[in-house]
């Protein structure tokens, strides 16, 4: 799959570049003209200041002062035009490094994310988060996020944290192929989202705000204050004319009465009267909607370029109906929220602000601009951003289909527990250190018992295993060369974690997860559990008669899954299971002198054991028995 972005990539990069280069030498042309302008400029003051010039030559001096102007606004253009670039070219460029397995180089001048590994999304409640990765430095979420939203982020986690219905499985499959076939939208949906300076964000300020109760007396608004403000607005309407009147009528009321020249100061004290009482209203709001962390037009563009698609699947087809709405789209709602808080921003320039507010209530009439959009459009805001959000983890899917070898879309349905999959891979491991395996559990029931020798292979396979089914299920391509999975709950017991401020030891952790699995099964859940090195925190007797009752009991209740070992006698499950349990294994071999892993999956019960070789290996002296 990869080649095909792989091309786009080095195609693009070589346009961008080009590209590049000829905004630097624009800019380089331009910057010489200002400065020649700026000479000439400056020689003729001097020459005129000594000397003395002629009213056509201050004119031609004006007149270059202009033309100097002209290109510095150029200049501004050009300068923008290239950042664009500039930033579509370190889009396709980290495309690239992710293909060849390279690192993000560091930028010393980009922001640092708060959570830039989606850490905030891991739960060890979870079923399986913790132990699959899913989360975290060098998480799955990680390699397949390319989200540069907070609403991007969070939709993407909760489809890797749930496992979708069949039929929401086969449409993100659908939706994600078409956004793959078109890579310059994937790259412009990630420049324009990158600029809206989202992610890492709890909850994108748009729709909290959005959603806020509200403040000013506007219709469609209601709450206990409103009444009175509603009464203080009405007064300002009267009050702010009949101010700006008499005091530019003061002149000529002064020549009847000198009391009357000042009879502007009677509605101007009213006005503070009402600035006074809506303060606090209006400057939270004013001030939050103006302030740097809550810039609401960021999305306009990446709205507008979305509203512009005409897409072909059913599910993207209603994510751009989201945003186009059924009267003015996002992007024209957005535009109109900017132009109302570029009245907001005059609150920067103090004197200014202040004297339009003292004349006009100049914040009262923003205030209610603001108000009457958030009654108009201020509730679809979470929906625009959940349209948003869900496109940019759909694209998320593309490009890490179009990225990755050896991947399939594998087939969901809705039947019995079952998983199977051809050259099953961790999706985690580099292509080239990546050993895959077959897996076979085509009916409920069923369970492989995975034994083997330490280092060999175990925990990663049972690892593949519910990857293959949380990617699957949130509708991913998986790493295979064929797979097919039932819509079922993933099930893991392989990193436990005491929890001593619970008094928790790590054996009742255990038992505290292996209780939720069985409990998950006995619920008639379709259930798909892995269990790494069960009960290893009890006596071999207790663990072998535990884990026989744990296994046999989910594969009775149509549960399937795997067990890996070091422990022989958990052998037994498979001989008691009638069937239903598989004995599989992985070893290592010896050649001179070292211990080498091939990883490969093999039938049977592993015939070797290497703790102690590892134990001499890492340089543990001691004295060993003559037995071991």
């Amino acid at each position: 799959m990869a080649a095909s972005l792989f091309d786009h990539y080095q195609r693009r990069k070589s346009e961008l570049e080009k590209q590049l280069a000829a905004y630097d030498a624009k800019s380089d042309v331009i910057s010489s003209r200002r400065g020649i302008l700026a000479l000439i400029a400056a020689v003729g003051i001097v020459f005129g200041l000594l000397r003395g010039l002629p009213t056509w030559g201050w004119g031609l001096i004006a007149a270059v002062g202009v033309a100097f102007g002209a290109l510095v606004v150029r200049h501004a253009f050009v300068a923008s035009d290239r950042a664009l670039v500039e930033e579509r070219l370190k889009v396709v460029a980290a495309g690239l490094r992710r293909i060849q397995g390279e690192a993000e180089p560091e930028d010393p001048f980009k922001p640092k994310l708060q959570d830039p590994h989606g850490a905030r999304f891991a739960s060890g409640e979870h079923p399986n988060s913790g132990d699959l990765d899913l989360f975290g430095p060098s998480s799955l979420f990680v390699m397949v996020s390319r989200a540069e939203t907070a609403v991007g982020e969070e939709t993407l986690a909760s489809w890797l944290k749930e496992p979708a219905a069949v039929d929401v499985v086969r449409a993100r499959q659908e939706a994600a192929k078409e956004l793959l076939a078109d890579p310059v939208l994937l790259e412009d949906l990630a420049v324009l989202s990158r600029r809206a300076e989202s992610r890492g964000r709890a909850e994108e300020p748009l729709a909290v705000w959005g959603e806020a109760p509200a403040v000013m007396p506007v219709a469609g608004a209601s709450g206990p204050e409103l009444p009175l403000r509603r009464i203080l607005v009405m007064l300002g309407r009267l009050s702010v004319p009949l101010t700006i009147g008499l005091y530019f009528g003061s002149s000529y009321l002064a020549v009847h009465s000198k009391w009357l020249g000042y009879a502007y100061a009677v509605p101007l004290v009213l006005q503070l009267f009402i600035l006074g009482a809506l303060y606090g209203p209006i400057a939270r709001m004013v001030t939050f909607v103006s302030s740097r962390e809550a810039p609401f037009g960021r999305f306009r563009l990446v709205f507008e370029r979305i509203e512009s698609c005409q897409m072909q699947s059913p599910l993207l087809k209603r994510i751009v109906d989201a945003l186009r709405g059924e009267g003015a789209p996002a992007s024209a709602e957005l535009a109109k929220l900017e132009k109302v808080i570029g009245f907001a921003d005059l609150r920067h320039n103090g004197l200014i602000h202040f004297a339009a507010n003292l004349f006009l209530l100049y914040d009262v009439w923003v205030a209610l601009a603001l108000e009457r959009w958030r009654q108009r459009s201020g509730k679809k805001a979470r929906r625009w951003l959940s349209a948003l959000g869900e496109l940019e983890a759909l694209a998320s899917i593309a490009i890490y289909a179009g990225e990755q070898e050896r991947l399939a879309w594998p087939d969901v349905d809705d039947g019995p527990a079952r998983i199977s999959a051809e050259e099953l891979g961790h999706p985690l491991l580099p292509a080239g250190s990546c050993v895959r395996n077959d897996l076979e559990l085509p009916e409920p029931g069923r369970a492989l018992l995975v034994t083997g020798s330490n280092m060999s292979g175990k925990s990663t396979y049972l690892r593949s295993m519910g990857l293959c089914a949380v990617m699957a299920l949130a509708g991913l391509p998986v790493c295979a060369r064929r797979a097919s999975v039932s819509r079922m709950e993933t099930w893991t017991s392989m990193r436990i974690q005491d929890a001593l401020d619970r008094g928790m030891s790590h054996f009742y952790a255990e038992l505290v997860r292996l209780k939720a699995i069985v409990d998950a099964a006995h619920k008639g859940k379709k259930v798909l559990f892995l269990l790494d090195e069960i009960l290893h925190g009890t006596n071999s007797h207790e663990r072998s008669i535990g884990a026989r009752g744990v296994v046999l009991d989910l594969v009775a209740r149509g549960a399937v899954g795997a067990v890996s070992t070091h422990d022989f006698a958990l052998v037994a499950i498979a001989e008691e299971s009638g069937g239903h349990v598989r004995t599989v294994h992985f070893s290592d071999r010896i050649e001179e002198e070292k211990m080498v892993f091939d990883y490969k999956l093999r039938e049977g019960v592993v015939e070797t054991t290497n703790a102690i070789r590892l134990m001499k290996a890492v340089g543990i002296d001691v004295a060993f028995a003559d037995q071991a």
